[in-house]
């Protein structure tokens, strides 16, 4: 007798012209979306070319005195800012001047101001009655000696204090001792060890070879894992399955346990403890029948889903199979990867660009511009910024389409007499010349959605800004963002699974979400089932890739010469490698992902088509998925 599986909601009809796979027959699709893409990104053009024509970054970057002129720019013959007291009291006390001073004892010529009448001079040579010391290693007594001489003498060219000192980023006079000074600045609380620093560079120079080596040795550790997954992801599914269910049964019998050792001492016992003793017998007994409530909960949800954990177990190994046919698809997210690079490199350049059309000045309470905006400026820094976020989210949905497409060809391609004639540079032709405008649409909103959760959080600073810490309106905002980022969280997926509809269907990218969504919601657990435990598998993937190439590494460092001998210590080299792994892992794991996706939606279609045309099982399932659908149709 044949099993029937009735657990999901029926589904609508599909396209039978999907029998054969995605739709050669193929039409551009929201042409008016990929028109205002370009649009758009031409306007983002015309506003950056505005902003490296009339934008001023040099003001934005210039060190302003007390009297808001920027050194160098205001006064080129005095192109450093000097700080009198190297401490917050007196940040809104500073001069530009000529040159940085060599020691106590130098001249230097300045550009006084409202706040500085006079250059600075050697104010320990001051007479007065103190027993207070001129300390250039610490902030507290240096502010304790000029606060003393202040209160004495009149004349303010007293305070105004000469160091040793030397230019940093050719805009400012740092004290020769900065590090010491700064160590107990509560600004800068961290210290930063100059030697350890240059130990570590030099440890890093040392084993660049063994940190080049490491991508290809977590490249190499990536495909193990596909091979692991293909043979061993089932063996590890069931045997967390069991873990769980070992797991909340010694829960359960530690918590029965506890309940009788409270019970027999109540009955024991005739003292006032006997009372609690009681309680908490009591109480535990009631865990213990909420507990077993909850496993014979579980058996029953997991007899239920039994077949659908077989499915997502299945899904799991086919996604690795179209890694080993497929393995051109590297590439792509490495692609996606410098272009996203190129575009934020661009994007930050032009910000600078941008932001400098506004109005800038020193206002004298700071050594930092201050910057305000017309209107018609401020829309220009807000649309480049939703430009930037668009033109992100773009370029991902383009990595998703061009892998999910690959899958959806690679799919149908499979099953008996047939083999694998697609390739790559199919999914790519059908991105570029039929639906970058899906891609822009899908993408413009996520970008909207992401464009709200920053403006909130822009909202969260200003409000901390004006109205200090309040609660109420800060739980408010808080749950606004949470709020906003799980509809995030929703809309990717939502789009993901969009770009797979079009890649199969061809449609725009409204039906697509559409079809999308009635095809999650009429398989929401195989979905949810497939969803999870991929993530689980991505998650260990990464780890495993990252500490397996990160022990490989170690090994390398503490046990062959010359980095046995030569590194100071191996750990610095050791977390440059995890880190180059674990983004290797990531390339990995997302390919890997997208195909889970693609693949039971597929999957879906196939037996959906194979059911209205009177079938019983996928016409194009591979080996791994067909083993799942034999066995559900036995007996």
């Amino acid at each position: 007798m044949k099993v029937q599986d009735f657990s999901e909601k029926q589904a609508k009809a599909i396209d039978s012209r999907l029998m054969n796979g995605p739709l050669q027959d193929r039409h551009c699709t929201d042409i008016i979306c990929c028109l205002l893409f370009i649009a758009s990104f031409i306007f983002m053009w015309y506003i950056a070319i505005t902003g490296y024509s009339l934008g001023k970054p040099e003001r934005i970057l210039a060190a302003y005195d007390s009297d808001g002129n920027a050194c160098d720019l205001d006064l080129p013959s005095y192109p450093l800012l000097y700080f009198p007291i190297i401490h917050p009291d007196y940040y809104n006390k500073t001069v530009c001047v000529e040159r940085c001073p060599a020691s106590t004892s130098d001249t230097v010529k300045c550009q006084t101001n409202k706040n500085i009448t006079s250059c600075p001079r050697d104010c320990t040579k001051v007479s007065v009655n103190t027993s207070a010391t001129f300390d250039f290693t610490s902030v507290d007594s240096m502010k304790t000696y000029v606060d003393t001489i202040t209160s004495s003498v009149t004349n303010p060219e007293n305070w105004i204090c000469l160091y040793g000192s030397e230019p940093i980023f050719s805009r400012a006079c740092f004290p020769s001792t900065a590090l010491d000074i700064l160590n107990q600045t509560s600004n800068f609380s961290s210290s930063i060890d100059l030697n350890r620093l240059t130990s570590w560079l030099y440890d890093l120079s040392i084993a660049k070879y063994i940190i080049l080596a490491s991508f290809f040795i977590a490249f190499g550790l990536g495909l193990i894992y596909m091979v692991i997954l293909r043979f061993l992801g089932g063996l590890f599914v069931w045997l967390t399955i069991l873990l769980y269910f070992v797991g909340i049964s010694v829960l359960a019998g530690y918590t029965w346990n506890q309940h009788l050792y409270y019970l027999n001492d109540s009955q024991q016992s005739a003292s006032a403890g006997s009372t609690n003793a009681s309680d908490n017998a009591k109480a535990l007994e009631y865990i213990f029948y909420i507990e077993i409530a909850w496993i014979a909960f579980s058996i029953l949800a997991f007899f239920c889903i039994f077949n659908k954990i077989r499915l997502a177990i299945g899904v799991v190994k086919t996604a690795t199979l179209y890694v080993r046919d497929n393995f051109s698809v590297m590439i792509v997210p490495p692609v996606i990867g410098i272009c996203l690079g190129v575009l934020w490199v661009w994007w930050i350049v032009s910000v600078v660009y941008i932001v400098g059309l506004g109005d800038i000045k020193g206002d004298g309470s700071t050594p930092f511009a201050t910057v305000t905006f017309d209107n018609t400026t401020r829309n220009m820094v807000y649309y480049f910024m939703f430009g930037g976020l668009w033109k992100q989210a773009f370029l991902l949905a383009l990595n998703q389409f061009i892998i999910g497409c690959s899958v959806c060809i690679w799919y149908f391609n499979q099953g008996p007499g047939q083999s694998y004639t697609g390739n790559l540079f199919q999914s790519i032709y059908w991105a570029f010349r039929y639906h970058l405008g899906s891609l822009a649409f899908g993408s413009f909103i996520l970008a909207v959605v992401q464009f709200i959760r920053l403006m909130l959080e822009y909202a969260k600073y200003q409000t901390k800004q004006m109205a200090g810490d309040n609660k109420c309106t800060k739980c408010i905002l808080d749950c606004l963002s949470c709020l906003v980022a799980c509809f995030e969280r929703f809309i990717e997926f939502l789009n993901k699974n969009a770009y797979i509809q079009i890649a199969l269907t061809s449609k725009s990218f409204c039906p697509a979400a559409k079809d999308a969504f009635e095809s999650i919601w009429a398989n929401t657990m195989r979905y949810s089932l497939v969803s999870g435990i991929g993530s689980i598998f991505t998650f260990i993937g990464k780890l495993f890739v990252g500490f397996a190439t990160v022990l490989f590494s170690y090994e390398i460092f503490i046990n062959v010469e010359p980095y046995k001998t030569d590194l100071a210590s191996p750990v610095v080299p050791s977390i440059v490698c995890f880190i180059i792994a674990y983004m290797v892992a990531i390339l990995f794991m997302s390919i890997y992902q997208m195909a889970c996706d693609a693949v039971l939606t597929c999957f879906i279609y196939d037996e959906e088509l194979n059911k209205q045309n009177g079938g019983m099982s996928a016409q194009h399932c591979p080996e791994t998925l067909r083993e799942w659908f034999d066995s559900t149709q036995s007996s």
